[in-house]
């Protein structure tokens, strides 16, 4: 090859590279994904983009398909097919390996409109149906300026079709979960709470009961207590470490009752006498039929709910349809 041939074939291949480069610079470029709704132009108002966006989030949580609006001013030098190809790649529509997407762009200036569908959901839209609902339902009214009434025209009846759709169920929502198995707050008078305080008291009740049967320790805890009141102390004895387990004041109330009762039937209002036994024996209050059935019954009882929108990883090439006003 001459000098000149050379010359000529790499000055022909730069001129090739600075026209793709010029191409490439001068395509519209892909805005974020953010929402279901982007509208770029400003056509919607706030309360319309919410409105579809709510109808679109409830789609989405109920088939597991998304479904994205988006509003341009041009589309230009593409073709619409084109941009919405590119688009559709970028934002990666619908769940993976379901590819459940579909895109709905308006190029409001250029005066089309598209509704492109993923594969998984051309049985539930062929390009047959997409093309009926942009020309009879979403052209006419954006070619009278309502742009809002044509989305949600064309929203209502991609809905209608997805949700006819056999299609996996999708995945539970995490922040929905979270507000489902969040405990509901009990009121401070919870009978469920006092029942609970009074069975666990009752068990802990007899513990604390055979250890203020021994002489000294009942006068060393209650030796200057007045005799009316020891019943009550014995019972808040025992409710403290039920009242911190449970963390409730009626948990609390029925251990404590059930502390005072225990006492009362044992008669430790009045200090317990000595055993004639002797030291060899227990306490001058022994444990009776009665107090070890209230253990068995309370131990038996014891025993028996706009974020950031991002695509879900789906694929475009589904098909589709496309129109003008």
């Amino acid at each position: 090859m001459s000098k000149s041939k050379r010359l000529a074939a790499i000055a022909t291949a730069g001129l090739l590279a600075l026209g793709i480069a010029f191409a490439a610079e001068s395509l519209q470029p892909i805005p974020s994904l953010h929402e279901r709704v982007t509208d770029i132009t400003g056509t919607l108002t706030s309360q319309q983009t919410g409105t579809l966006d709510a109808t679109l989030a409830a789609l989405e949580q109920r088939k597991g398909a998304q479904v994205a609006v988006l509003i341009v001013p041009t589309t230009a030098p593409e073709t619409i097919e084109q941009y919405a190809t590119r688009v559709f790649d970028a934002w990666k529509l619908g769940r993976k390996n379901v590819d459940d997407g579909v895109l709905i762009i308006v190029a409001k200036d250029d005066h089309h409109v598209r509704i492109e569908v993923a594969y998984g959901l051309e049985g539930a839209i062929p390009d047959a149906a997409a093309f009926r609902i942009a020309h009879e339902y979403m052209t006419p009214k954006f070619r009278s300026g309502d742009f809002a009434g044509g989305l949600v025209a064309g929203v209502d009846l991609l809905t209608r079709l997805i949700d006819e759709e056999p299609l996996p169920p999708p995945p539970k929502n995490a922040a929905a979960n979270r507000t489902r198995s969040a405990p509901i707050p009990e009121p401070w008078w919870s009978p469920v709470q006092f029942i609970v305080g009074l069975l666990f008291g009752g068990v802990f009740g007899v513990i604390v009961v055979l250890v203020l049967s021994r002489p000294r320790i009942y006068a060393f805890v209650l030796g200057r207590v007045p005799e009316r009141a020891r019943t009550f102390a014995i019972g808040v004895i025992n409710a403290i470490p039920i009242a911190l387990l449970m963390r409730h004041p009626m948990a609390g109330l029925g251990a404590m009752a059930a502390g005072s009762s225990l006492s009362a039937i044992a008669g430790l209002s009045k200090t317990p006498r000595p055993s004639r036994r002797g030291r060899g024996g227990g306490g001058g209050w022994s444990s009776g039929g009665g107090s070890s059935d209230s253990g068995s019954s309370g131990s038996s009882s014891s025993g028996s709910s706009g974020s950031d929108f991002s695509g879900g990883g789906g694929s475009s090439g589904g098909g589709g349809a496309s129109d003008s006003w």
